[in-house]
C-alpha cells in the first residue's frame, strides 16, 4: 500500500476573500467549521496553533505563513498533545482566490503524508482520513461563510 503525499480539496464560497479569511485566522471561526471543541490561533508566522476535539484530544501547530485574504499556511502534528514536528507533522496550505460576482474560491492542500513516522498503512489511513475530514470541513466553512454573508 503505498501512501498519498498531499491531499487536496476545494470549494467555492458566496462571499468575500475578507470575510472567509476571518473564519480561517480567528478561533471563533475556526470553531464554527473546523475545531469543534476549541481552537487557539496566533495567526502570524511562527504563532502558536492548537485544535481540540472533545473525541479526539487537541492538536497542536505552528503558523508558517499568513497573507491576509490570501494565503494560510500552517503545520500541524497528527498526534494529540504532540509538538509539530517533522514525522510527526504535516503542512496545510489555505489559499483564497477572488471569484467574479463576490465570492471566494478556497483551495486546499495538506502534505508531507509520507514523511510521517510509522507503517505505510497508518500513514495512508491519515491521508484518508484527513481528505475526508477536509472535505466536511469546507463545506461547513463554506456554510458559515454564506450565513454571515446573508446575516
Amino acid at each position: 500500500m503505498s501512501t498519498v503525499d498531499e491531499i487536496s480539496c476545494t470549494v467555492t464560497v458566496d462571499a468575500p476573500p475578507k470575510s472567509v479569511w476571518r473564519l480561517v485566522t480567528s478561533a471563533d471561526g475556526l470553531r464554527r467549521w473546523f475545531a469543534f471543541d476549541g481552537a487557539e490561533l496566533d495567526p502570524v508566522p511562527g504563532g502558536a496553533a492548537a485544535f481540540t476535539w472533545k473525541e479526539h484530544g487537541t492538536y497542536r501547530g505552528v503558523v508558517e505563513r499568513a497573507e491576509p485574504g490570501e494565503v494560510f499556511v500552517f503545520r500541524w502534528s497528527l498526534e494529540p498533545d504532540v509538538p509539530p514536528e517533522p514525522g510527526h507533522s504535516t503542512r496545510v496550505v489555505l489559499r483564497l482566490r477572488p471569484e467574479e460576482g463576490g465570492g471566494t474560491r478556497v483551495e486546499l492542500r495538506e502534505g508531507g503524508f509520507s514523511a510521517l513516522q510509522g507503517p505505510d498503512g497508518v500513514r495512508h489511513d491519515h491521508a484518508e482520513e484527513n481528505a475526508r475530514a477536509w472535505r466536511v470541513g469546507l463545506a461547513l466553512l463554506k456554510e458559515a461563510a454564506e450565513a454571515d454573508r446573508h446575516t
